[in-house]
């Protein structure tokens, strides 16, 4: 179990809190599905952190980041016209084009030009790639490298990319993702005839094998079989919300990246992209949705009805009584935590071998960071994010898997 000063440490990331201010210093932020944004259409709000933002596209196809509130008198950026590759507030129309510059106040009688070299318009670096815009929300004009992460820069063909916004703190989920122990348990409705990763109910007890790597952490769950092998599955936590899952067999060149962005203290964008890094991507079950924006489908119900759990369905041979998707089950718990868990009250044991070493390496680069340092694990231009590539596979007991790590 943690403290409560250790709890509020790692989940707190708004008004100033040591992990927000880091985590926007030290790395790219998702923000938005590139798709969300037209070229001279609708801005989209956007929330972190605490804070609202606007993201928008411009005529000329690049993508914008502004604070949401006008730097005059803070009308919502949301609202402006977006034109000749700029946005134009509606409340006195002025003009910010997409590269961050105030061009036109129309509302100042003399010296428009100089003046508008004095506004104090809040832009943001941007890049775009998977799908995703992402954006630097840290201070001073040191940018971090971006990440070349496995997915990046694959052709679109070759992955998935979806989210869904959940009412809980971002570790909730990151640390479920991380959690190999409870894939055959809670999902093994779902797992039946889906691959390889159906042995994790065969074995619900999976032994930890955790390597120290220079982005965060490399794990092996390994489940012994009952016929003289071993089922094992790779995963990586990358620095600091990344998992990088396994597929769900041996020969698919590829596996799932999930990351919960913080809204705010109790509220996350729950992103997963699923890829393949040599192939077309071809869907499965848990890719068929209609908004890229809210997949997998939340519970259904309030904590009142037990989050729309049916009852029926479990005494009918569904484990959870969450039919929707798997990930249902993955928010149905989480959210059933309350917003922000009380880690004070937890008791661990073997089976949260992931979950700890999640947790160390947050604390000690929140520590770093506390003390004037750039962690250790955000020297970017150290890091070769590209080996982080996970792996499941069936092995004679007698194989050396460890190679693996």
């Amino acid at each position: 179990m943690l403290t409560q000063d250790e709890n509020e440490l790692l989940t707190r990331v708004t008004h100033g809190a040591p992990m927000g201010r880091m985590m926007k210093q030290y790395w790219w932020i998702p923000a938005a599905r590139s798709d969300n944004v037209q070229p001279d259409g609708k801005p989209l709000r956007v929330r972190l952190f605490g804070e609202n933002y606007v993201a928008f596209r411009a005529t000329n196809g690049k993508a914008g980041f502004f604070n949401e509130a006008c730097p005059h008198r803070g009308a919502s950026m949301a609202l402006a016209r977006n034109e000749d590759n700029a946005l134009r507030c509606i409340y006195h129309g002025w003009k910010f084009n997409v590269d961050g510059k105030t061009v036109a106040v129309p509302t100042q009688p003399s010296n428009e030009a100089e003046y508008c070299k004095h506004v104090p318009l809040k832009h943001y670096p941007v890049r775009e790639s998977a799908g995703i815009i992402w954006v630097w929300l840290g201070e001073g004009d040191e940018v971090p490298d971006f990440p070349k992460l496995p997915f990046i820069d694959l052709p679109a063909e070759n992955m998935v990319v979806f989210r869904q916004k959940v009412n809980a703190n971002w570790l909730q989920a990151v640390e479920t993702t991380m959690d190999s122990a409870h894939l055959g348990v809670l999902h093994q409705s779902w797992l039946v005839g889906f691959g390889d990763i159906e042995y994790s109910s065969t074995n619900m007890a999976p032994i930890y094998h955790v390597a120290q790597k220079p982005y965060g952490f490399r794990y092996a769950a390994v489940r012994e079989l009952k016929d003289h092998r071993n089922y094992v599955r790779t995963n990586a936590f990358i620095m600091p919300w990344y998992g990088i899952v396994s597929p769900n067999q041996a020969e698919i060149k590829g596996g799932s990246a999930f990351f919960s962005i913080p809204i705010d203290d109790e509220n996350i964008w729950y992103w997963q992209i699923t890829y393949r890094t040599e192939e077309k991507l071809v869907l499965n079950k848990t890719h068929h949705f209609t908004d890229a924006d809210s997949w997998p489908p939340l519970p259904p119900g309030t904590p009142d009805d037990n989050w729309g759990q049916d009852r029926e369905a479990m005494k009918n041979g569904h484990f959870t009584g969450f039919t929707q998707m798997l990930g249902t089950e993955d928010f149905a718990v989480i959210q059933s935590m309350g917003s922000i868990q009380d880690r004070t009250r937890e008791h661990l044991g073997a089976g949260d071998g992931a979950v700890l070493a999640v947790r160390r390496c947050l604390a000690n680069a929140v520590r770093e960071f506390m003390g004037g340092k750039v962690p250790t694990l955000a020297k970017h231009e150290d890091i070769d994010y590209s080996v982080a590539l996970p792996k499941s596979m069936v092995v004679e007991e007698t194989l050396d898997w460890r190679t693996t790590l």
